[in-house]
């Protein structure tokens, strides 16, 4: 009996410390990208050289991104109006414009079909076979609704955004966006 419970203590102690990571990650930081997403919330400090996250890590330089994501290796240019390249070996082929005070990018992200729209107001964007319909909460930087591919009775989507990410050009905000989720 207690060579059974030796197990079962090592999985409590690694259960307790990877919940404790959650919530340490559930913290909002004021220079990251900050994100919960149905159960899973995470953090991706974003500085003027990159953005950095446990599986996310692009270089910023003007014009370029280049990294690696949880789809792939990735190396986009960004220009006045659009952004090209590949997202695992796929490619990009973004149209990005401003309607308004909105940033609005159509076009394909990795192979797939994408759409964002991004105001001070609200967060709409399809990635992935999911929509995010969010809307801004007294602030153009926290946003946060329901996302089409959750059950009901998954939280809200909630995306907050730091200083850095505001002052990134139209491009960069959509690709960035779109390599996040």
């Amino acid at each position: 009996m207690k060579g059974m419970l030796m197990p079962l203590r090592r999985s409590v102690l690694v259960l307790g410390v990877v919940l404790g990571a959650g919530v340490a990650m559930a913290e909002r930081k004021q220079d990251a990208i900050n994100m919960k997403i149905a159960y899973q919330s995470f953090n991706l400090e974003m500085t003027p050289e990159a953005v950095t996250g446990a599986d996310f890590q692009v270089a910023r330089s003007p014009g370029m991104l280049k990294g690696r994501g949880l789809k792939g290796s990735f190396a986009l240019t960004l220009k006045d109006g659009a952004v090209e390249g590949s997202v695992g070996g796929a490619p990009v082929n973004l149209t990005v414009t401003k309607e308004g005070d909105a940033i609005v990018a159509k076009g394909g992200f990795g192979g797939r079909p994408v759409n964002l729209k991004l105001s001070p107001s609200e967060l709409t964007l399809y990635v992935r076979d999911c929509t995010y319909r969010l809307k801004a909460q007294n602030t153009n930087r926290f946003y946060t609704g329901r996302r089409s591919c959750d059950r009901a009775m998954t939280p809200d989507s909630e995306i907050w955004l730091p200083d850095e990410f505001l002052a990134a050009s139209p491009e960069e905000k959509a690709a960035i966006l779109f390599l996040a989720l």
